[in-house]
């Protein structure tokens, strides 16, 4: 069966991604590439912005009118609401659409709510990247359960760079801006003296009042934070909201590389991270328990080698575009075989 893939990332209609993993006997895969760039840093999308997930939508729907049996992947919300909203406006319900990577802040309410409860119905299935997400969406948009496909988040493996423990000066890490708790990780480090570098956006960081041992930077290159990560002697993932999924990303690109990771229980690491195996969860909220486990990693380095090497392993298991693509061809085939069958 053929398939047009729309993602906001994708620029040529070279095969990236995810497709060249797919295996074109069973399906053909056509990315229709995105003409715009966007900050997806943003709390919400401008009116310009949805026009252009609208004419990235339409130019993706319009080639499902020909004869040939043809669906469509999305990637991230916005295109999955566009293309879910011409299915419906149109009536062509027999064209199968899945949403990847639906991944939303919070579900939102009003006039915004009542339109995606509208169009995506639409949708056949939904991958998203913590199975709390399967309940939070099911439930907003009043969708049975099995609509809705716990697929782990992956990336590329861009290097073969690996972590070292560090002895001659070795300190803590932490990456990212979203849904952060940074407050309590630096009272932690505070209290055990332990050298750590946090490395978010300004508005994360600027209610803090950092104790001498701990630094606060922003702006760095993503290759910037990849050093400091494999130079580390752990990374931190300190998350404040434990019911909002947040913080994969530097889960999964610190277990490529075998970065030995320190992470709060919650939505979003507790789908990906074996606690004691390939990595330490700790309660939400709790500075002893990050004291704890911070002052445990730090000196044992038996532990840190073990984390390590389980990280890395786990990550080539479940967490790279191949294994992603494996999953999305089962998806593709569950539902052409569903398009086939006889009503």
């Amino acid at each position: 069966m053929d398939w047009l893939v729309l993602s906001p990332f994708v620029k040529t209609t070279y095969p990236g991604w995810l497709m060249p993993f797919i295996d074109p006997a069973k399906h053909r895969t056509r990315q229709v590439p995105a003409d715009y760039d966007h900050d997806r840093s943003r709390a919400v999308s401008s009116g310009r912005q949805w026009l252009d997930y609208l004419r990235h939508g339409w130019r993706g729907f319009r080639q499902t009118f020909n004869t040939k049996p043809t669906g469509i992947v999305t990637a991230f919300p916005q295109l999955a609401v566009i293309v879910a909203l011409l299915k419906t406006l149109s009536g062509r319900k027999n064209v199968p659409l899945i949403a990847w990577c639906f991944n939303l802040a919070q579900p939102y309410g009003g006039i915004k709510g009542k339109l995606a409860r509208f169009c995506l119905p639409a949708v056949d299935l939904f991958v998203v990247h913590s199975r709390a997400e399967i309940d939070i969406y099911s439930t907003w948009l009043r969708l049975p359960r099995e609509r809705f496909v716990f697929v782990p988040l992956s990336a590329e493996l861009r290097d073969t760079d690996t972590w070292l423990d560090q002895g001659d000066d070795p300190y803590i890490v932490a990456l990212g801006t979203a849904n952060r708790d940074y407050a309590l990780l630096a009272e932690a480090a505070g209290q055990l003296g332990y050298k750590t570098i946090i490395v978010a956006g300004t508005h994360a960081t600027a209610h803090i009042q950092p104790p001498p041992c701990v630094s606060l930077r922003s702006n760095l290159t993503l290759a910037e934070c990849h050093q400091l990560a494999l130079h580390s002697r752990i990374n931190v993932i300190p998350i404040a909201d434990v019911n909002a999924p947040s913080g994969q990303v530097t889960v999964i690109e610190s277990m490529m590389r075998g970065v030995p990771m320190v992470a709060t229980a919650c939505a979003g690491t507790s789908d990906y991270i074996v606690d004691g195996v390939d990595g330490i969860l700790v309660a939400p909220n709790d500075v002893a328990a990050m004291v704890t486990a911070l002052r445990t990693v730090w000196e044992d380095a038996a532990l840190r080698a073990a984390l390590s090497r389980n990280a890395r392993q786990a990550s080539l298991d479940k967490f790279t575009f191949p294994a992603a693509a494996a999953r999305l061809t089962a998806l593709m085939t569950q539902l052409a075989d569903r398009r086939a069958r006889p009503y």
